[in-house]
């Protein structure tokens, strides 16, 4: 069948374009099956006249259609209308043929099975936004302390003056200047290290993952603080690694233990954070660091050192990263712009043994292919110009101030039946309750009194009751903080 006319109608007044509403009137005259699958509409020619319009919008729309299968053409005969599925309109209530838990990994099982379980351990009703609640959650900086006028100068001046070369991709090592710059800071904590021997990576959570698909095989043992950092612990499940816990001590991992299991286990690494430990708080000596070290060196076994806060030393000297010390060229340090500039920046970086560097490069390559240039450029020239030592001077002299109003505030206000670390930079406090709790009981309770805390159960491999809390000092003024912890003191003197 031919069709000689079509009746569509048509707005000249509209917004949308001829073309687009002819193509949305012919779909629906087929999708409510005025026409017929089969039919032959009337020629590009005869319908533009018919119109009162260009023949070529009305073969735009034709080929348009042909694209989505409405229309069929052959040369030199006419669009006949093909039988094809209809468009699905959203509907929540859909469910899909595939069963997802059957199909899926054993390790992607893992992953998501924490997650929902994080998500049911919080009650939905503190999960809202609530300006009375003060969150003393999140270890992201507060946004009132990013150096936006700054970054956003250096990224004009970069775009302007080089936007061709910064908006294209840069090698899988990341940004040569940014690499460079680096390196000088790395030299400022006495790491002495190459642009080659450095991988730019999407921030320290991408630097740890591939740092396990470099180390971890299935089965592989890693040794880890406890508590310890938290995504940490999922990740390694998602390896197949068997985590072997070794308890923090006042002063930093029990080194003793550690010797007796690398004595009697093949260990592929051993993950530590020797500054301002997440969740804790504490800070090793240099004796421990050279201690670790040498126990790691005589097993021939790989340290992943976590520097992620690196740089957030207000509150006297600290000694120098485990990297400084490394002869042996066995330690794998991470390091992070995103926890003293923006979170939103993403940019991490690795420095290793050159050999390990180019392996762990090799893996980047085949997860991302190239990394993204402007930001990076953008940052190299921020530190250039000297804005990122001015930052963290500024940040320094501010979350100290927190620092001592949190520690004063919880010595006046906490009962004596808790107990709480007293770091010497960074963002963690970690304290020790009068009972043990589960996240959601924790999380309820101190709901009521308006003041949210990381449950300490989230920083064992073993989630269920804990004792502990950690607090964070960073992304709430000082006030807040005050008024935070006075709350958590009434808390937990009616725990007690």
């Amino acid at each position: 069948m031919i069709l000689k006319s079509l009746v569509i109608n048509i707005d000249r007044t509209s917004q949308f374009p001829l073309k687009q509403q002819i193509i949305n009137e012919i779909k629906k005259l087929i999708s409510n099956s005025l026409i017929k699958a089969g039919t032959a509409l009337p020629s590009s020619r005869a319908l533009a006249e018919e119109l009162g319009m260009s023949r070529y919008t009305v073969y735009q729309a034709y080929e348009e259609l042909q694209v989505q299968g409405y229309l069929i053409s052959r040369q030199g005969s006419y669009n006949i209308v093909l039988k094809r599925r209809k468009e699905v309109l959203f509907d929540p209530r859909r469910q899909s043929m595939i069963a997802w838990e059957k199909v899926c990994s054993e390790s992607s099982k893992v992953l998501f099975k924490n997650y929902m379980k994080n998500l049911a351990d919080i009650p939905t009703r503190s999960n809202k936004k609530d300006s009375s609640v003060i969150n003393l959650t999140e270890m992201q900086l507060d946004p009132s302390l990013f150096p936006v006028k700054s970054f956003s100068r250096c990224l004009k001046y970069v775009v302007s003056k080089n936007g061709h070369e910064a908006l294209d991709f840069c090698s899988p090592e990341g940004n040569e200047a940014l690499r460079a710059c680096i390196t000088q800071r790395l030299r400022l904590h006495s790491i002495s290290t190459r642009e080659d021997e450095i991988l730019i990576t999407y921030g320290s959570q991408q630097a740890l993952d591939l740092v396990m698909r470099l180390l971890c095989r299935r089965n592989s043992k890693v040794v880890v603080e406890l508590p310890t950092y938290y995504n940490i612990i999922p990740l390694l499940q998602f390896y197949s690694a068997s985590i072997i816990g070794i308890p923090m001590k006042y002063d930093g991992m029990d080194l003793s233990q550690l010797e007796r299991v690398l004595d009697n286990e093949a260990v592929s690494f051993v993950y530590t954070v020797p500054n301002f430990q997440n969740p804790t708080g504490l800070t090793t000596s240099y004796h421990h660091r050279e201690k670790l070290l040498s126990i790691c060196m005589r097993h021939r076994v790989p340290i992943v050192e976590d520097g992620f806060d690196e740089e957030m030393k207000y509150s006297g000297k600290l000694p120098l990263p485990i990297k400084s010390i490394d002869e042996k060229n066995i330690v794998i340090y991470l390091g992070t712009f995103s926890k003293v500039l923006f979170p939103g920046l993403r940019i991490g970086w690795i420095t290793a043994d050159k050999e390990c560097i180019g392996r762990l490069t090799a893996l980047k390559r085949f997860s991302d292919l190239r990394c993204e240039n402007l930001t990076q450029t953008s940052l190299a020239y921020f530190c250039q110009q000297g804005y990122y030592d001015l930052h963290l001077r500024r940040l320094h002299r501010i979350f100290r101030n927190r620092l001592e109003v949190a520690l004063e505030t919880m010595k006046k206000h906490f009962p004596k039946t808790t107990s709480w670390t007293r770091p010497k930079g960074g963002y963690a406090i970690w304290v020790k309750m009068p009972r043990k709790m589960t996240p959601a009981e924790l999380t309820e309770f101190m709901f009521k009194y308006n003041v949210k805390v990381s449950p300490g159960s989230y920083y064992f491999p073993e989630q269920s009751e804990s004792e502990y809390f950690r607090l964070s000092i960073a992304r709430v003024g000082a006030e807040d903080i005050r008024e935070g912890i006075i709350r958590l003191g009434q808390a937990l003197f009616n725990l007690s």
